[in-house]
């Protein structure tokens, strides 16, 4: 089974939430063996979600399936029949996505007959992706991703994409910042304008450092780096996408020019 998605983990990390004080979330994350866990005062659901990440980075999926289990514990509930009821359902809309449920014993088992309940429903991640109203081609390779929380991987691919749209309408097989400079400085092949005025050439060259800047700062870091060791956040990505869906717009605006024609 593959890895639980960010989003998941954020709807589960809210039902525990809303569940326990912050003292009971550290008794909680406790139970199930990680004695290093305490929660600090932050929001309740924010500091779970954390752990819940670091968890399944560590771990794997299984590593948070006994988090489900303890959580949805019989023994938590001996005197509280209806909340164990309510909880079991928050949390097998959850795991309906996976073919999973919890059972009245506490525990996951599959079960292929289940249909995801959750599909009507629209993310928070989903929102925010689109509020943003990006660029057609951001949409297409990262909102799938981005949706699943990979951040760090809606992004690269974003990159990746942009370098291959401007290597392609550059016609050159240059790649990443080298790219960017040639195709887009003052004698490059790719123009924004007209380059009659200081403002124009400013814009030119402008274009052209955010360009290579982008290739610089964030393709080539992701390129070479895990992503245990190179974190992007939500709000992160949110804003490289936005930077990236501009510079597809200018990009696409410009003119190429062949050699004899500079």
């Amino acid at each position: 089974m593959d890895n639980f998605s960010h989003s998941a983990l954020e709807n589960l990390s809210k039902i525990i939430g809303d569940k326990y004080t912050g003292s009971e979330i550290t008794e909680f994350f406790h139970k199930i063996g990680y004695n290093d866990i305490q929660h600090d005062g932050t929001t309740k659901w924010r500091f779970v979600y954390d752990r819940l990440k670091d968890i399944q980075n560590t771990n794997g999926y299984f590593a948070i399936a006994k988090v489900i289990e303890q959580l949805c514990s019989p023994e938590e509930f001996i005197q509280d029949k209806d909340g164990f009821s309510r909880l079991l359902e928050q949390v097998n809309e959850i795991l309906s996505y996976y073919k999973l449920r919890v059972n009245d014993n506490g525990k996951i088992i599959k079960d292929s007959s289940i249909e995801p309940k959750l599909q009507s429903k629209v993310t928070e991640d989903a929102k925010l992706f689109n509020s943003r109203h990006y660029h057609p081609e951001i949409k297409k390779h990262a909102f799938k991703l981005f949706n699943e929380g990979r951040y760090f991987h809606a992004v690269f691919e974003c990159c990746k994409a942009f370098d291959k749209y401007v290597s392609e309408k550059a016609d050159t097989d240059k790649h990443g910042s080298k790219l960017m400079t040639e195709a887009l400085s003052l004698k490059g092949c790719l123009k924004l304008n007209a380059q009659q005025t200081e403002t124009e050439r400013n814009e030119q060259q402008g274009l052209m450092h955010l360009c290579a800047g982008l290739m610089s700062a964030i393709r080539n870091p992701q390129g070479h780096e895990p992503e245990l060791h190179w974190k992007m956040t939500r709000e992160d990505a949110l804003d490289v996408l936005s930077l990236m869906s501009y510079l597809y717009r200018q990009i696409e605006s410009t003119v190429v020019f062949q050699k004899g024609d500079i």
